[in-house]
């Protein structure tokens, strides 16, 4: 993995969670997933993405994201 790709990944999420404090979910989503096709097991990410979702009434999608954030926060 390059350094660019990082970097890429880094800013999606930033944009992510730019837009998900703006109340805009839907660009906040597709964000964290082009973060996630680049680093896909980025815990961060991945729970940011999860408390997207459960503020967009998704929850049962919602704690899929959160149960696979924590288990890498754990070491799988």
């Amino acid at each position: 993995m390059l350094m660019t790709d990082l970097i890429s990944e880094h800013e999606f999420v930033e944009v992510g969670n730019l837009r998900d404090s703006q109340g805009r979910y839907e660009e906040a989503i597709a964000a964290y997933d082009k973060a996630l096709k680049i680093v896909p097991e980025d815990a961060d990410a991945l729970f940011d993405k999860g408390e997207t979702l459960e503020k967009m009434g998704r929850l049962e999608e919602a704690q899929k994201f959160y149960t696979f954030a924590l288990s890498l926060y754990n070491g799988h």
